[in-house]
Order: C-alpha cells, then sequence, then structure tokens
C-alpha cells in the first residue's frame, strides 16, 4: 500500500512538474536563433518548427521558421512561413522584407515590389527594403524607379546601394 502511494505521489508530482520541464516557445526561439546564426539552418529550423507548433499564434516563430526555409532554400515553404508570420502580425515589417525576399527568388517581381512597399511604409528609412524593391524594378524593367529606389538606399547608407549607383550612372 505504501509503495502505491509514494507511486501516485512521484506521478502526481511529475504531473506538476511536467510545464516546467517543457521549454517555452520563446526559449525555443531564442536556441533556434543561436543555432542560425552559427549557419545550422536545419536544426535551426527543427526548433522553430517546434516552437511554431507549441505557439500557433506565435508570429516570430513563423518568422524565423520562414527566415530557415529560406537559407535553406525551400522557397515555397519560406513564403508560407511568411504568410503566416504576416497573417498574425499585420505590420511585421521584417516578415514582409524577407517575404518579398523569398517572392523575388520566385520570380515574383510584382508581388515582392508591393512587400518591399509594404514595409517602407511601416519602416520608412528601411535602406535594404529600398535597395531590394530597386533590384525588383530592374527585374521588371523599370529603370527610372529602380534608380531612384538605389539613390534612396544609397542615401541612406546601403553599401551595396551605393557601389551599385555608381554601376548605373557609370561612375564605375
Amino acid at each position: 500500500m505504501r509503495v502505491l502511494f509514494l507511486s501516485v505521489f512521484f506521478f502526481m508530482l511529475f504531473i506538476d512538474a511536467a510545464p516546467v520541464l517543457a521549454e517555452s516557445a520563446d526559449t525555443l526561439i531564442d536556441e533556434g536563433k543561436e543555432l542560425y546564426d552559427q549557419e545550422g539552418y536545419d536544426k535551426a529550423l527543427d526548433i522553430f518548427s517546434r516552437a511554431a507548433k507549441q505557439e500557433p499564434d506565435n508570429a516570430k516563430a513563423h518568422y524565423n521558421r520562414a527566415k530557415a526555409y529560406y537559407k535553406l532554400e525551400k522557397y515555397p515553404e519560406a513564403l508560407e512561413s511568411f504568410n503566416r508570420a504576416i497573417s498574425l502580425k499585420k505590420d511585421y515589417h521584417k516578415a514582409l522584407y524577407r517575404r518579398g525576399k523569398t517572392l523575388y527568388k520566385l520570380g515574383r517581381y510584382k508581388e515582392a515590389v508591393a512587400d518591399y512597399t509594404s514595409a517602407i511604409a511601416i519602416e520608412e528609412d528601411y535602406a535594404k527594403a529600398f535597395y531590394r524593391r530597386g533590384l525588383a524594378w530592374l527585374a521588371l524593367n523599370d529603370s527610372s524607379r529602380a534608380l531612384k529606389d538605389i539613390r534612396m538606399a544609397a542615401g541612406l547608407g546601403k553599401g551595396k546601394a551605393i557601389k551599385l549607383l555608381d554601376k548605373m550612372e557609370g561612375k564605375e
């Protein structure tokens, strides 16, 4: 009887402690970011996916999972995760910017321009978004809009834009 009581007691103690033993989505995201920063994209993807499964309404989990998919060149999967992140947080300018990069990789330049434009509307001095939108305009053969955005990005200090602008204006 005493053994049964102790077994039940420890079982109940374990059940009460189980939530403490599980990692929170934010903890998983932090762990995944460390792996991502060390270029461990496959492992980071697994961890970000666990975070997204654990907390399906966590925009950061979906955003970071999308970034890992992008680095692994799994663009359709990245697009799906960026869409989810943006559906959870409409003004997520970083997700809009990165979804634009993903759309660009998929050859969907007009949609990329729209996402870069949305990101710029939220973050007015977003040099990377101006630069990338300029590249998308170039892909759409609209050199005047491209030049305007590349100039803006260069004016905001984007190094790649400065080099490209010099090339476009024949200074290099």
